[in-house]
């Protein structure tokens, strides 16, 4: 149910789109098959919620689920903001990060190693 050409990315299993959404990737620094998981992982926010907040706490943690770290602090962590119209400049692990457009929402979905632990708290 997905627009953006004829690309369609693969739906979650057990998870029928209610209504038809277009996407567009604007920019990526992402492997193609981390990229097609955050489009559908979007996709299904968009779906299920209307509140940014909740849009935005949904793609994160899907996508910590789909790709889970060590446990290290060291590691970093996924972070993820959805909104209309906003400014961001984030630092980000190589090749973990994507700016989307999922109907009328921007949605940035990044890894940074910047985490909100001490270092040598493990």
């Amino acid at each position: 149910m997905a627009q953006q050409g004829d690309d369609q990315p693969p739906q979650e299993q057990g998870y029928q789109l209610q209504s038809q959404h277009y996407y567009k990737i604007i920019t990526s620094y992402m492997p193609e098959s981390f990229e097609q998981d955050a489009v559908q992982i979007a996709l299904i926010a968009v779906d299920k919620y209307r509140q940014l907040k909740d849009i935005a706490f949904y793609i994160k943690h899907e996508y910590d689920k789909k790709y889970p770290g060590s446990g290290k602090a060291t590691e970093g962590v996924y972070h993820c903001i959805v909104g209309k119209s906003f400014a961001s400049a984030v630092s980000h692990e190589t090749r973990q990060f994507i700016h989307m457009k999922v109907d009328t929402y921007h949605v940035i979905l990044w890894k940074s190693k910047d985490t909100p632990f001490t270092p040598g708290g493990e």
